[in-house]
């Protein structure tokens, strides 16, 4: 029976229907050349392009071997298959919906499918060194899988490059996407798995974890998004390091997250490229408790260098530490605490040359601590009545003269 997964990419709900695909039950000798449709039980290398294809390219049915493409490609049609049966995935590139293990395809390209490569229900598989180009959904989908290793591949164009969902202990590592129109690198509902040195440049999003605990998201590359770079949604103890966020519409989101850390990225530009709906924002906690947010770079940026805030969540921003930051924002406040987030922390941060407010607290309880903010267009540090004066906060050439208000500054 075919299970329907419904996902959120850019804002629009696409239907995903992910199934085991009935294969012929008599296994193809290893040739020199495959034909399109064809079911592998072996170590097969291509010999020479395979294209056109209606319908699946290739199709995995045995564990432990290895599709080498050799350089090759293989080829759909660029057009939808028409009459896929129930309980089938039709218009694959390269087919592991079998759920077999051990499994590695490598080396060439897979163009004009629906999906590029598919694993499900599969573990400790490679997939490595495919230019995955023009399949209309997917690059690569791994859903259901574990120990699996994507990487070295190149995406370009469809919805997203990668997508992975209820998958875990996975790496995706030196993966490139561009031209994506959802998210670059969507994860759903998916644990203890690692994003490291990818690089996604003009997609509509970059990496989304939705309902994703216990990942690293290290050392990415994001620039040129329409909207996000790194959204954390509904997720706990995510771990976000340093990753490079350049020119996009918005930097780092959490959303409803609880306990991630957001620590030494740099983040420059955000809101000066991108969608005009976008806040700008370097990094915004919506609606997210209990995050530490430490020694990040933000720069540059439209709004916000850091907003905590409840600004689509209904739930406010509780208990939140930012600490050690440095942070400029062209024409508002480096960083911003709405008056509904409660028991904020800032401490040790570094807010200069800000277009409005090095700092601007408006939530009783937020403490302010040893913090510097020169040279901002109004004051050093703005805090309401009722927050924590921790001491040891600097404050020197703003163009308020009183440069601090309700905490002292030397």
């Amino acid at each position: 029976m075919a299970r329907l997964r419904t996902l959120l990419v850019a804002g629009a709900v696409t239907a995903l229907t992910v199934a085991v695909i009935p294969v012929p039950s008599a296994a193809l000798a290893v040739p020199s050349q495959l034909e399109c449709g064809d079911v592998i039980t072996t170590d097969v290398k291509l010999a020479s392009d395979l294209t056109n294809c209606p319908n699946n390219g290739i199709v995995v049915e045995a564990d432990d071997i290895a599709l080498d493409l050799n350089g090759h490609t293989v080829g759909g049609d660029g057009t939808p298959f028409a009459s896929c049966p129930d309980g089938a995935f039709c218009d694959v590139g390269i087919d592991n919906s079998a759920g077999h293990s051990g499994v590695t395809i490598k080396g060439g390209t897979v163009r004009g499918f629906d999906v590029g490569a598919l694993a499900l229900g599969a573990g400790v598989n490679r997939i490595q060194k495919l230019t995955l180009v023009d399949n209309a959904s997917f690059g690569v989908i791994v859903g259901n899988s574990s120990d699996t290793k994507i990487d070295h591949n190149s995406t370009h164009g469809g919805i997203s490059g990668i997508l992975m969902f209820d998958s875990h202990d996975n790496r995706l590592e030196q993966n490139t996407v561009s031209g994506a129109h959802g998210y670059a690198i969507p994860v759903f509902g998916s644990h203890h798995n690692r994003l490291e040195q990818n690089s996604m440049d003009g997609n509509d999003h970059g990496i989304l974890l939705d309902t994703c605990d216990d990942n690293d998201v290290k050392a990415n590359r994001v620039s040129h998004s329409g909207g996000s770079s790194i959204d954390i949604g509904h997720s706990k103890n995510n771990r976000v390091v340093a990753n490079v966020l350049t020119d996009n519409g918005d930097g780092v989101i959490l959303s409803e997250a609880q306990h991630n850390l957001i620590s030494d990225n740099s983040v420059t530009g955000t809101g000066l490229f991108g969608f005009p709906d976008t806040g700008g924002f370097g990094v915004i906690l919506d609606g997210a408790d209990d995050n530490v947010v430490q020694r990040n770079t933000v720069t540059g940026g439209r709004g916000p260098a850091i907003f905590v805030s409840s600004l689509d969540s209904p739930d406010t921003s509780d208990r939140n530490a930012i600490s050690a930051n440095v942070v400029n924002s062209k024409f508002t406040d480096g960083i911003l605490i709405d008056g509904n987030a409660t028991l904020t922390l800032l401490d040790h941060n570094t807010a200069n040359g800000n277009g409005n407010d090095g700092i601007h607290a408006n939530a009783t309880g937020t403490t302010i601590t040893g913090n510097t903010a020169n040279d901002n267009h109004e004051l050093g540090i703005e805090a309401v009545l009722g927050v924590v004066d921790g001491s040891g906060n600097k404050a020197s050439g703003n163009g308020n003269p009183a440069q601090c208000l309700n905490v002292l500054c030397r």
